[in-house]
């Protein structure tokens, strides 16, 4: 059983006024290559997906076509926010995600779900908390 495990990806962010988006791009593509090679049973995205609570519209767009070449590859995606995201605006829509392999922690209420994998007799337990 295989993890591929991203954190503080900061999509969205500007350093000295200069914007990073096109890196950031770069990144994700390199990152989707590496997913291609080393087919992964399943990703972790851990948090401070974006820079901002209130993420520019292109900031949405790259992580939308991110996470959509994801779901597209028949990959499962277990994401959580972080302090700089808002977990209310990053679980919108979750349910109807998780019909695609893509679950998003809501917000926090008390109770925490768990998914199961299973990968040649091997299992895991994953807990999504914000």
């Amino acid at each position: 059983m295989k993890f591929l495990h991203l954190a503080d990806l900061h999509i969205g962010k500007t350093v000295n006024a200069f914007p990073m988006i096109e890196d950031q791009k770069y990144i994700l593509s390199q990152i989707n290559d590496i997913i291609a090679d080393v087919k992964p049973t399943a990703i972790l995205i851990a948090g401070d997906v974006y820079d901002k609570t209130s993420p520019s519209d292109e900031a949405v767009r790259v992580l939308n076509e991110f996470l959509t070449g994801l779901i597209d590859s028949s990959q499962k995606v277990y994401m959580i926010s972080g302090n700089h995201d808002s977990s209310a605006k990053l679980s919108f829509v979750s349910e109807i995600l998780s019909r695609s392999n893509l679950y998003i922690s809501p917000e926090y209420d008390g109770y925490t779900k768990k998914y199961t994998i299973e990968e040649n007799g091997v299992v895991a337990n994953i807990f999504l908390l914000p």
